[in-house]
């Protein structure tokens, strides 16, 4: 299967796994934009992002370890040069961290 169809199943089983915490996930990514894109409209610019995050978010047992989840991907994806340091994910991670609990307790 070409890796384009890979990442789109990958996509789509992310998607319908997480629901509404997938869509908070790119609001609040597009809403904090920590690679500065050029949108008016959230229309998944980080949608790989947030497919790598979702992946391993399980790993993350606290905000500070998906702090650290969150800028990793950010690095693989965009690296050293241009993702920043890790304070810039900061408040995306907190914000992402209470959405995830909540996901988790429904």
């Amino acid at each position: 299967m070409p890796p384009q169809t890979e990442d789109r199943l990958q996509h789509r089983m992310l998607q319908k796994e997480y629901g509404n915490f997938y869509r908070a996930v790119s609001d609040i990514l597009f809403r904090h934009n920590p690679m500065e894109l050029d949108g008016k409209h959230n229309t998944g610019d980080y949608n790989p992002e947030i497919d790598a995050l979702l992946s391993r978010i399980r790993e993350a047992e606290n905000v500070s370890a998906l702090q650290d989840l969150l800028f990793e991907v950010f690095l693989t994806d965009f690296g050293e040069e241009n993702c920043g340091s890790r304070e810039r994910y900061e408040v995306p991670a907190s914000e992402i961290w209470k959405a995830y609990e909540r996901h988790r307790a429904t």
